[in-house]
């Protein structure tokens, strides 16, 4: 029995079941009336563009994971807020707050503590990937950015279930799912159930969600506590252990 699934094909499983289970939610909500929204030209476009930047992020961090490790594609992600930033300066010629830079340099430092626990030795910095990383990050950051005129003229919902739909159709051409070679057992199930529901449309709804009160340079240093909560929740659900 072969449960092993490697990064590409997380990335495509993952993007696929979030994107299928938001699109029929919206579906079935909306009486079908959702669909003159979404293949809206101008709607449309957007809503592709936002989910292959989706596919970018999750393609890429898994890419940078199998070339380099965890560790690296962690700490290479944290440049997300700083193409925000860069983003923002050069297509909105908005003037970059030394107080932004500052919060990104100390969540980063943060997330690097605990990341390596201080250890640096960890961390691989090969060159495919260093640049699956950067690529990871990039397209996060364009699609903190990208989506927000789309926000007001779709829903929360709508955007990130389409948006991954397209996104995983893509997915599907290029790395066909069916051609996988795993197991489906009720562990392996459960396994991808989380991983959809919370690992992936909870995390991306709550996080375009937010650009509509907070912006987009904020809501990218904030996800930077990411690591944190982790390690939070392993301690209070999985009973772990934090070794200074």
């Amino acid at each position: 029995m072969n449960r092993e699934v490697n990064g590409e094909q997380l990335a495509v499983l993952r993007i696929l079941g979030a994107g299928v289970l938001l699109v029929l939610f919206d579906l079935v909500s909306s009486g079908g009336q959702s669909l003159k929204d979404v293949f809206r030209k101008e709607n449309f476009k957007d809503l592709l563009i936002y989910g292959l930047g989706q596919l970018g992020i999750q393609g890429a961090f898994f890419l940078s994971i199998d070339y380099a490790n965890a560790a690296t594609a962690a700490i290479l992600v944290l440049t997300g807020p700083l193409f925000v930033v860069g983003f923002l300066a050069i297509g909105e010629h908005r003037k970059v707050r030394i107080a932004e830079i500052f919060a990104i340099v100390m969540s980063s430092i943060g997330v690097i503590c605990l990341v390596t626990k201080g250890d640096l030795s960890g961390i691989n910095f090969s060159v495919a990937g260093v640049f699956w990383g950067l690529v990871s990050a990039m397209c996060g950051a364009f699609c903190t950015v990208q989506p927000r005129k789309l926000l007001k003229r779709m829903s929360v919902m709508q955007v990130v279930g389409w948006g991954m739909f397209f996104g995983a159709l893509v997915a599907c051409i290029i790395k066909p799912p069916f051609t996988f070679d795993i197991h489906w057992d009720q562990m392996m199930l459960a396994s991808y159930g989380y991983i959809v529901l919370i690992g992936t449309v909870s995390a991306f709804w709550c996080y375009l969600k937010s650009l509509k009160f907070v912006a987009p340079s904020v809501t990218s240093i904030l996800a930077c506590f990411e690591p944190l909560s982790a390690v939070v929740l392993s301690v209070i659900l999985l009973g772990s252990e934090v070794r200074l």
